[in-house]
């Protein structure tokens, strides 16, 4: 569905409820939450890789954590980093990455490839535990090397931002792929005719998400209205109606 399509099927159902007219920006802001709650449902079920528990009957609770990392991977992208210098106590460094706060799960990281210390190929960083560094940094066989490179994760999203310490500190740079929340969220643009909102496809953004959680998002949103509705309904009606442009 486009945007317009969602926005529509919205709008019919709160008229059914009586809920009155939605406006553009009130939409907006509703489907920009939609899609945050959703996303952050699916990076859930693919970080614990376990199916959700099935309650209410929703399409969405039967997602596997397969079908949940095909839904987001149009919010996966990569970006380089650089590795700088962080005084931790007087006289002592380490190289540390800070990444930016769109950073909502992190999938994979690489040390780039980098001919001044003899690297041709992306090689992937483990990432340790807390408790465990101490005894990988002093190992004689697991010692951190360009080869085998480690980092220790501290901070949050919503704190100050992720950071990770890399070992050993000639790392210089680390490619990161992570899923992110896109700064320009699905917006349902229009121009005023005849002092009536028309849809602008041209300035609307359309959703990342792929089609099959078009409904969710629909749900989604008529649940923050107060309106309570089941995905088989909304399946059912998308099957015998065919929602038309206001006129």
């Amino acid at each position: 569905m486009t945007i317009d399509e969602i926005y529509r099927l919205v709008q019919t159902f709160a008229n059914k409820e009586q809920r009155g007219f939605i406006t553009p920006s009130d939409f907006n802001l509703l489907v920009k939450q939609a899609e945050l709650e959703l996303l952050n449902k699916r990076l859930s079920i693919v970080q614990e890789k376990s199916q959700p528990k099935k309650a209410g009957g929703f399409i969405e609770e039967s997602l596997t954590p397969e079908m949940a990392e095909q839904d987001i991977a149009p919010f996966l992208i990569s970006n380089r980093f650089s590795a700088n210098l962080s005084l931790v106590a007087s006289g002592y460094s380490e190289k540390e990455v800070t990444l930016t706060d769109d950073v909502l799960l992190i999938k994979e990281i690489f040390i780039l490839a980098d001919e001044s210390s003899n690297i041709n190929s992306h090689i992937p960083l483990e990432i340790v535990k807390p408790e465990d560094i101490n005894k990988v940094l002093r190992s004689s066989l697991v010692k951190p090397s360009m080869d085998f490179p480690v980092g220790l994760m501290s901070g949050s999203p919503t704190n100050g931002g992720l950071k990770i310490k890399v070992f050993p500190d000639s790392i210089s740079h680390v490619m990161i792929y992570y899923y992110h929340m896109p700064q320009t969220p699905p917006q349902w643009n229009y121009v005023t005719i005849a002092g009536k909102p028309v849809y602008d496809p041209s300035n609307s953004t359309q959703s990342r998400f792929p089609a099959r959680v078009h409904g969710e998002i629909v749900v989604k949103v008529l649940e923050y209205l107060g309106v309570n509705l089941r995905e088989s309904q909304l399946v059912k009606y998308a099957q015998s109606n065919e929602v038309k442009a206001d006129s």
